[in-house]
């Protein structure tokens, strides 16, 4: 475990530490995240990466998939699940109230200094608060908090996957922890969509305008899943696409009514302000 200084982020007695997910072959996004965390304030300790393309076989074929996942996970896949999970381990260990995990290939905020001067705004029954976006709608709550630099916070309530930053709670991480020895997903569907994973039974929140984004560099993940992506039969897609529009139409009426009649909102995450 190396600690990388920014500077130390004390309030109240509790020191917010951000968790580094690196490949040890990585050393050009090991420097590039050294400036980010400088520029977000924050020291890290770096996480060496769980490489799932170089483990044997017979250790990938241990890792039971989530029965709410379908599809065979790559190697990368299960390697970027087993690295949250060593993040979770080091947490845990910490015993830190909250702690925040990163990816290596994310570009934080012009605001997020300001985001990461305090966490007094947290609200008491944070699982996670995730710092990211998808780019498409989802549905949040009201506000639940409003954080220096212009960021809202307020409860996710639908899917928005991506897990390349968010912050965690270390009551939830020892939740986590002691059930991702049983099944695996894609780590952002296994922390963000409803249907897999844990979604339903923690207390997510969204930050709005986003913290970070991913930085658009390669990812190996990605290339996976497009070269295991089979595509469906002809009369599958027939179906899929004629029912399309018809799908549309009934998120674009129940959207208008969320906004009009409800405390809820539906609609995109504001975008990272770099």
């Amino acid at each position: 475990m190396l600690l990388f200084p920014a500077r130390s982020l004390v309030q109240g007695g509790i020191t917010l530490k951000a968790y580094l997910i690196n490949l040890d072959r990585s050393h050009d996004r090991l420097q590039r995240m050294q400036g980010q965390f400088a520029k977000a304030g924050l020291e890290f300790i770096r996480v060496p990466a769980v490489d799932g393309r170089v483990m044997e076989p017979e250790e990938l074929a241990k890792i039971k998939r989530n029965r709410g996942w379908e599809q065979p996970l790559s190697p990368s896949e299960i390697g970027c699940f087993l690295s949250h999970r060593r993040c979770y381990e080091q947490i845990v260990e910490s015993g830190a109230k909250f702690a925040a995990v990163f990816e290596d290939d994310v570009t934080f905020s012009k605001n997020a200094q300001q985001f990461f001067a305090s966490d007094d705004w947290i609200p008491d029954d944070v699982d996670i608060i995730k710092l990211e976006t998808h780019g498409r709608k989802v549905l949040t709550g009201e506000p639940a908090a409003h954080v220096a630099g212009g960021f809202d916070v307020a409860r996710l309530l639908s899917q928005n996957i991506l897990s390349a930053g968010y912050i965690i709670s270390g009551r939830c991480a020892a939740y986590l922890l002691e059930r991702m020895n049983d099944a695996a997903a894609p780590m952002d569907h296994f922390l963000f969509t409803p249907a897999c994973g844990f979604f339903k039974e923690l207390k997510i929140y969204q930050v709005s305008p986003v913290i970070c984004g991913q930085a658009g560099l390669e990812s190996t993940l990605g290339a996976e899943r497009q070269k295991d992506y089979q595509r469906p039969p002809v009369l599958y897609r027939i179906i899929r696409e004629t029912k399309r529009p018809f799908k549309r139409l009934a998120v674009y009426v129940r959207g208008i009514y969320i906004n009009g009649f409800t405390s809820k909102r539906w609609g995109k995450v504001a975008p990272l302000e770099e």
